[in-house]
């Protein structure tokens, strides 16, 4: 046999033998996912001859079990599953508390790599091995990852680097675990009917696809630092890019304690409270004045100095907020601060939260008693309001509302915000995150000079409209009371003394109608800045007023 076949060969084996490892990972996946679904009915049927505290028992005992299950999976795994295990850890709004602290224990435990594949992947990527790039290449990483590690390094100039290599043939291995949860989902969509699992997906993989790209991760580190230039609070390690690649980055060595180490025994000259207030008014920031935002705040990406100083690591997980998201927001809050709950349901439906085939009606109803239900909330009680109050009252509504989901640009920063508040509830109970954030809200929700008048303008056109409207509803419901559509018992004097006021009622209802108008372009013309329109304008709408008010004293 020729030299030439013998190779191809052994590359169709090769190639072979990782389809089969692939597959391998696909029905790992599915036979997991299909145990827990089985050990779930197993126990329901187990309950009817269960007491209600034994059931519950067994129950919690089940939930531990099956949380070491998936845990011990995505180790063995790795790849995408870490990741799905991690975001997993984070959902305290539905998943039991057996699965949070099996599944947390995930955001540290992840096995690293052997070094011959680190270093090829060097090699691979810039073209160099390491001991020819660095004076000194650490063998052992300081931190692993569901996608890749992290070498301590020194450069030939002496500088201490930290150099983050992607594992090898990753990409295959994130695909193959995709298309495997895509199928899990197809199977769990029926338990959670109310809760968008596709959009979930869809949005996860995004993310991860794009975390896949270190060169990326390299410009979004350099946009935070630009952000934050200046700020000698914020840490963000420098990107050297004459060592980085599309599977290398190399950064400005960085250290610090976890944030969640800290306390008296490990960081006895820094106060955690004045950590968490730090943390909040940073990521307040990064939502509401920069627009853009570090999307994976957990511990292991977040550490701490002595000021106190943060110090972020790891910017592969981020998401930029769009201007049209910025003023459907404003819009948003607008509407609820006017109590317009037709328009917080048009918003809504522009901002991707409610689903085709909504029952509008039902949908106005709901947030009609939403908006009674905080008419009269007192400022102490506003001041009290926290993330896990918010959570709560977003799960009650989507539990009681099957139109309703959490579109994908949502959903990386609700998830970011929950993972914030529990790093603040461990470090520091009783701050209030979003009491900090509020003069960040505050100035978000103000917009610019334009979108104010734009919602002056848009409220006050709603108001008109209303008005305008008004005399020909009276109309038609007279009609349809002369038509006999609608009957009512009432003596003909009172029938013309009604029939009386209402064409005053109308006479004045067209004078009120000028005097809004009016009033709207006194409002315009002030936020144009022309004297003269705006004295002439006000003018109108007090005369407008006096003789509508005269006409109807005289009717």
């Amino acid at each position: 046999m020729r030299p030439g076949a013998r190779v191809r060969v052994c590359a169709g084996n090769g190639e072979n033998m990782g389809r089969i490892h692939y597959w391998r990972r696909f029905f790992k996946g599915i036979s997991v996912a299909l145990r827990i679904m089985i050990s779930y009915r197993i126990a329901g049927l187990m309950g009817f001859f269960m007491s209600g505290e034994e059931k519950s028992l067994y129950l919690k005992h089940l939930h531990r079990r099956n949380g070491v299950l998936i845990r011990e999976t995505a180790l063995g795994m790795k790849g995408l599953m870490i990741k799905v295990g991690q975001f997993l850890s984070s959902r305290i709004d539905f998943l039991p508390d057996e699965y949070i602290r099996e599944l947390s224990q995930l955001q540290d435990n992840v096995p690293p790599h052997a070094y011959g594949e680190i270093r090829q992947q060097i090699i691979t990527d810039l073209g160099t091995a390491p001991e020819e790039l660095f004076s000194r290449f650490d063998a052992e990483p300081i931190a692993a990852a569901s996608l890749g590690q992290v070498h301590r390094a020194v450069l030939q100039d002496g500088r201490v680097v930290a150099v983050k290599v992607q594992y090898p043939g990753i990409e295959k291995v994130i695909e193959t675990d995709i298309k495997t949860l895509r199928i899990l989902i197809m199977l769990q969509q029926g338990r959670y009917g109310k809760i968008n699992l596709k959009v979930l997906h869809e949005e996860f993989a995004r993310i991860v696809r794009a975390e896949l790209d270190y060169e990326q991760e390299g410009r979004n580190a350099e946009r935070f630092a630009s952000h934050f230039r200046g700020d000698g609070r914020i840490i963000i390690p420098a990107v050297l890019w004459e060592y980085s690649g599309k599977r290398v980055l190399t950064l400005e060595f960085v250290d610090g304690v976890k944030i969640t180490g800290c306390g008296p025994e490990r960081t006895p000259g820094i106060d955690c409270r004045e950590v968490v207030n730090l943390l909040a008014e940073t990521y307040a920031k990064m939502i509401f004045l920069h627009g853009f935002f570090h999307g994976d705040p957990h511990p292991g990406n977040i550490l701490i100095r002595e000021g106190p100083k943060l110090v972020f690591v790891d910017f592969g997980m981020v998401q930029e907020i769009p201007e049209k998201t910025k003023r459907d927001l404003r819009r948003f809050a607008n509407a609820i601060v006017e109590r317009n709950t037709p328009r917080i349901i048009s918003t809504m439906e522009q901002m991707g939260f409610i689903t085709e085939g909504a029952d509008y009606g039902a949908l106005l109803e709901v947030a009609q008693a939403l908006v009674d239900k905080y008419r009269y909330i007192t400022p102490q009680e506003l001041k009290a309001l926290t993330v896990n109050d918010i959570a709560e009252e977003i799960e009650r509504i989507l539990s009681i509302i099957e139109y309703l989901q959490i579109p994908n640009n949502f959903i990386l920063l609700g998830r970011s915000i929950g993972m914030l508040n529990g790093i603040a509830f461990h470090l520091h109970p009783e701050v209030n995150i979003i009491e900090i954030g509020k003069p960040y809200i505050r100035e978000f929700l103000t917009g610019s000079r334009s979108e104010q008048m734009e919602q002056v303008w848009e409220s006050l056109r709603e108001r008109f409209l209303t008005l305008w409207r008004l005399p020909s509803q009276l109309e038609e419901f007279l009609m349809k009371v002369n038509r006999g559509e609608l009957s009512f018992k009432l003596p003909k004097s009172e029938v013309d003394m009604i029939t009386s006021q209402f064409k005053v009622m109308t006479n004045v209802m067209m004078l009120v109608i000028l005097t809004v108008t009016a009033a709207s372009s006194t409002l315009f013309f002030v936020f144009m800045g022309s004297e003269t329109l705006t004295l002439a304008a006000a003018s109108a709408s007090v005369l407008l007023g006096l003789l509508s008010v005269y006409r109807l004293l005289k009717g």
